[in-house]
């Protein structure tokens, strides 16, 4: 018997097809947003608000001096009723837009409140259901 051995396989040569080119590599880099601190208090603003409290200081006095006479003159009910009327309006004003008058005016409305009626007893009153 003969064994034959078969012939070598039939490979194109090397230098035959498209000449090698190197490959080109192209790299993008997203830049990821960094992430926002939960504890964001920008919107404090503490320099703002303690120069609207010291530019309101004075006109809350007068606004205070205001509705102790009303709530002398008419009832503690009609003044927090106009005081709270005036602070509401300021905040709403306050919310529409950021400006530092609209700030002093609900600093304003905020002392005048605190410094002319009772405050902690009108709170006690309202979460206790008493009255006087």
């Amino acid at each position: 018997m003969t064994d034959k051995i078969p012939d070598p396989p039939n490979y194109p040569p090397y230098s035959s097809g498209p000449a090698w080119t190197e490959p080109e590599i192209h790299v993008h880099f997203t830049a990821e947003e960094p992430q926002e601190s939960r504890w964001d208090f920008s919107w404090v603003q503490p320099a703002k608000n303690l120069g609207a409290i010291a530019c309101a200081w004075i006109p809350a006095n007068i606004w205070a001096a205001t509705l102790n006479d009303v709530e002398r003159e008419q009832s503690a009910s009609g003044a927090w009723v106009m005081g709270g009327f005036v602070l509401t309006v300021a905040v709403i004003r306050l919310v529409q837009d950021h400006r530092f008058f609209n700030r002093f005016l609900v600093w304003m409305g905020v002392l005048g409140l605190v410094l002319a009626l009772p405050v902690f007893t009108a709170v006690v009153d309202v979460m206790t259901g008493g009255g006087r």
